[in-house]
């Protein structure tokens, strides 16, 4: 017989407050963002209060959000991936038609934490001020990366997996930037913890976290996109959280602010040339490595709470608890 899990609303409420717990920013920095939120509410009149989502006033992730409701059903079991297509859903209800799986969690931001994901992007300016670039300066690059990232989402047709799970009745979810939060966390420990002196042992480093192991047998590991294996290190900047890439721009104030190496999941093509210009090594740790090293991070909490993990998509499920 199937152990009585959690509800949606719980998983959801966890994985937030669990980001939060590992957000880069202080929690009084988050707290801003939300104390913000809540001002913006107060002053909103008519249907622009109406329409507001109230989940701002405790969740700082716009790409982080519960898009079917599971209401007061008890979720025992979820199907987990790093992309969740209408495919992905219809598997889940053949599953769920031999007792497998109950409710859907996606990594990637869908529906409504899709169409405004890029909102989160506004935590690396944060980021960057953390190691010496000035707020403004953060600001002022990030600014035009932003608008981008807003107009090449807005036309996308988010709702369609959104829209499957309505169809079938199936609880569903994403978590973002929580997740993404962790991995930065953990890498960031980790290359304090080991001290790699070259790129090559930063690699070494990588590859002894199971996720990236299991990535690099299937020729997917972490690789050097610029620099070379020998080089040093010097400073380490890990970039795994903050919505999406930064701007290309970022490359000369790095570089300004001693950085030698950036480790990050993956990597546009025109800041590969940015780097080389600032001569900063680049370590894409590889995608689906990274994200599932982020999501584990929160599912080992959600299955110690008696809810089986589903592994599909892209996601490595790997247990640390």
């Amino acid at each position: 017989m199937r152990t009585i899990g959690m509800r949606l609303e719980e998983i959801y409420r966890t994985a937030i407050e669990m980001g939060i717990e590992a957000d880069p920013r202080s929690r009084e920095d988050v707290q801003k963002v939300l104390d913000a939120a809540k001002k913006d509410y107060e002053e909103l009149e008519g249907r622009k209060r109406e329409i507001f989502d109230e989940d701002n006033l405790w969740n700082p992730y716009a790409d982080s959000r519960i898009l079917v409701d599971g209401g007061e059903r008890d979720i025992s079991s979820v199907m987990v991936g790093v992309d969740i297509t209408p495919g992905e859903v219809v598997l889940a209800d053949r599953l769920r038609e031999r007792g497998k799986v109950d409710a859907i969690i996606g990594h990637h931001p869908q529906g409504k934490a899709s169409s405004n994901f890029y909102e989160v992007m506004h935590m690396q300016e944060d980021m960057y001020q953390e190691l010496g670039i000035g707020i403004t300066v953060a600001e002022g690059i990030f600014a035009p990366r932003i608008g981008e990232v807003m107009r090449a989402v807005h036309p996308r047709n988010y709702n369609q997996s959104v829209d499957a799970c309505r169809l079938l009745d199936m609880p569903f979810m994403c978590v973002h930037s929580p997740a993404d939060n962790h991995v930065q966390g953990f890498l960031e420990n980790l290359f304090e913890e080991k001290g790699p002196e070259k790129v090559k042992d930063l690699i070494e480093v990588l590859e002894e976290v199971p996720e990236f192991d299991i990535a690099t047998r299937e020729n997917s590991g972490p690789k050097v996109f610029v620099g070379d294996k020998e080089r040093r290190v010097g400073k380490i900047v890990v970039k795994m959280t903050g919505g999406t890439s930064g701007p290309k721009e970022a490359y000369e104030n790095l570089s300004k602010a001693g950085v030698g190496t950036v480790v990050c999941m993956h990597i546009p093509e025109n800041h590969i040339e940015e780097a080389k210009k600032n001569h900063i090594n680049v370590v894409v740790s590889g995608h689906m490595a990274s994200d599932s090293l982020g999501i584990n991070l929160i599912m080992d909490r959600i299955e110690e709470n008696g809810v089986e993990i589903v592994p599909c998509s892209g996601y490595i499920r790997v247990k640390r608890s």
